[in-house]
């Protein structure tokens, strides 16, 4: 996560136990070196102060939970003694798990989408490479054709609530991440339901 995204994130207290949030992030802190203590405070863009406040008081933000555990690769739900797990692990799933479990669902990333590989290019590719390695059976996929369907100038009047919600959610996301259209659909859509 970049400095940013760190950024928006708030700065107020979300430690479950003081005492335990600060043996920690003191414990951490005072095992790293001062290169990687300048780059968590580069990346928190906080003061050395801000961060002797964490381990004396206990009192731990998302912001700085995020910057020490990225950076210190360790747990940020151990950090703020939501587990007892010492695992030093900060990966992507983790710091999604830890923004969606805090607030911060806009800011978590989607799961890349993996590409499956068709039976015939896993043939191929086996026959390239090691021989010995069997392809995996993969179930048949049936073609997907593509129907060109001229526009319709009527809505479809036959969505179900869950749908309309679902791309409602949609539109939230892209117009939180930037899209400009989305966000004036958004503006509009507000301004029709509200006024």
């Amino acid at each position: 996560m970049d400095n940013t995204l760190i950024q928006q994130l708030k700065q107020t207290n979300i430690s479950t136990d003081s005492e335990k949030t600060s043996e920690r992030v003191k414990q951490a802190w005072k095992s790293a070196s001062a290169t990687t203590k300048d780059e968590v405070m580069a990346l928190a863009d906080v003061a050395l102060s801000t961060i002797q406040r964490a381990y004396r008081t206990g009192s731990l933000s998302a912001k700085l939970a995020v910057a020490l555990a990225q950076v210190l690769k360790v747990n940020p739900f151990y950090l703020t003694a939501e587990t007892d797990e010492a695992a030093d692990i900060f990966d992507e799933q983790t710091l999604n798990a830890f923004l969606i479990a805090h607030g911060y669902e806009a800011l978590a990333t989607a799961p890349k989408a993996r590409r499956r590989r068709t039976k015939a290019a896993q043939t191929e590719s086996n026959a390239a490479g090691n021989s010995e390695v069997e392809p995996k059976a993969e179930p048949e996929v049936a073609p997907i054709f593509i129907v060109e369907v001229a526009p319709s100038p009527a809505i479809n009047t036959e969505l179900c609530d869950a749908d309309v919600l679902t791309l409602l959610h949609a539109l939230q996301l892209k117009a939180s991440f930037g899209a400009e259209e989305a966000g004036a659909s958004l503006r509009k859509l507000y301004d029709i339901l509200l006024g």
